[in-house]
């Protein structure tokens, strides 16, 4: 009963365990692709112990999908992709991923809100972002993160989801230039430590 006990407490994510880390919602078409093959969403364990995604349920509100085995370890962080092929087309075959069953969320490219729920439906994170994020209040430039190439990403992985945690990603590591500019592109930094963080 105790080895039953401790082996349960190690796999059932707690609220904040599993945090929404990044996301992808409007990519660069010309030199990623279109947003139904190239959207992402990546998850961060800011836990103690190692986590079973198991499903997990990830919705927009309106759809849903259903996260398949997957244990994902303090640390570590995790890509669910609009579609696998694509993704690893894009950033290779060493990053995380976890598979899922049922119909993409297809990332509102104006804002949405996401929740991450618990296979018992709880309520594990959620987060509500608009394409204005990434800018000053006041500036009515557009957002890198709006499909201009970066993802947003979260800066402080256990702060909240408002638009000053998060911001656009700056790494440069897109092998293709801007067609418009020849300028290096963000591609963002799925399963890898965010750009911008601060942890």
């Amino acid at each position: 009963m105790l080895l039953f006990s401790i082996v349960f407490s190690l796999v059932l994510a707690a609220p904040c365990d599993i945090v929404i880390s990044e996301i992808m919602y409007n990519p660069d078409g010309p030199t990623l692709g279109d947003d139904d093959s190239f959207e992402w969403v990546e998850f961060c364990n800011i836990g103690a112990g190692p986590v079973e995604m198991y499903g997990m349920m990830l919705s927009d509100g309106g759809n849903q999908l259903f996260l398949d085995p997957f244990t994902l370890e303090p640390g570590g962080m995790v890509v669910v992709a609009a579609d696998m092929q694509s993704f690893k087309g894009a950033y290779g075959e060493d990053i995380e991923l976890v598979s899922w069953d049922g119909v993409w969320t297809k990332l509102s490219n104006s804002g949405d809100q996401l929740t991450l729920y618990s296979e018992y439906g709880e309520v594990l994170d959620e987060l509500s972002y608009s394409d204005e994020w990434g800018v000053a209040e006041d500036d009515t430039s557009r957002s890198a993160a709006d499909g201009t190439g970066s993802s947003l990403e979260k800066v402080i992985l256990s702060g909240p989801n408002d638009r000053s945690n998060w911001m656009p990603s700056i790494d440069l590591q897109c092998p293709l230039l801007d067609p418009d500019d020849g300028c290096p592109v963000s591609w963002g930094t799925p399963g890898q430590r965010n750009s911008v963080t601060s942890q």
